[in-house]
């Protein structure tokens, strides 16, 4: 969303419980799972290691021509050897836009996430507002993350909330042309809709959690006439 300027800090989250539960993962954890770089996110993301946990998924945001998300994720699954039960949503969520999916890793960190969000939305809180996008992302000592707009459509609409998880004075962003770095333990509301880009001047890795908060899911108007399921698997129960 631009919120008019390159960033805001949103100020101090309590994160130390959700920074224990990283210290315990492994880099299978990290990296085992590249659904993210390879059928959700844009090339300039591919540098990081993600575990997504809700994402907002329509038929537009791939070339893929299928229609329904579980579709795509048991393709996604099968073309890399894995068994797609472990990675097809659990829960799905509808707005006024794009329908919102809740992945199967939200169940390992839902216990020391479910704060953190809380206050990092805090400042931002609406009585319809919903979190359309989870993820924890690493950013390698060394990598950089190239300059971009997130051109995905909910980019327009969600507020890009970042978390800092980690201690890298060192990890330098460039938002329409100027310079910042995060302070861990800190939230961050970020303008993903001008140009910016991430480089990590550090060894050790940058962490971030990414929290799209939407502020109101508007009205939901379900089409009667649309019957069409997915065509491996069952429909993604859906939640209000």
């Amino acid at each position: 969303m631009d919120i008019g300027a390159p960033l805001k800090d949103l100020g101090v989250v309590d994160v130390k419980d959700l920074i224990a539960r990283l210290s315990t993962l492994t880099e299978e954890d990290w990296t085992g799972n590249t659904m993210r770089q390879d059928i959700l996110a844009a090339e300039a993301h591919s540098a990081t290691d993600n575990i997504v946990m809700k994402t907002e998924w329509h038929p537009s945001a791939s070339n893929s021509n299928l229609q329904h998300f579980e579709d795509l994720v048991y393709v996604w699954a099968k073309s890399k050897g894995h068994d797609p039960e472990q990675f097809l949503p659990i829960a799905r969520e509808d707005t006024d836009f794009w329908p919102i999916y809740t992945m199967p890793d939200w169940l390992k960190f839902k216990d020391v996430l479910e704060p953190v969000i809380q206050q990092a939305i805090a400042p931002l809180r609406t009585p319809r507002g919903v979190i359309s996008r989870l993820a924890l992302v690493r950013l390698k000592g060394g990598g950089q993350i190239a300059p971009h707009i997130d051109g995905h459509a909910m980019a327009t609409r969600a507020h890009r909330i970042h978390v800092s998880l980690s201690s890298t004075p060192t990890v330098e962003y460039k938002i329409d042309g100027r310079k910042f770095t995060m302070d861990m333990g800190h939230a961050y509301d970020f303008n993903n809709r001008v140009r910016h880009s991430v480089r990590n001047k550090g060894r050790n890795a940058r962490i971030n959690l990414f929290v799209d908060y939407y502020p109101d899911r508007g009205l939901i108007i379900n089409n009667p006439l649309n019957v069409s399921h997915p065509v491996h698997v069952t429909p993604t129960p859906r939640i209000q």
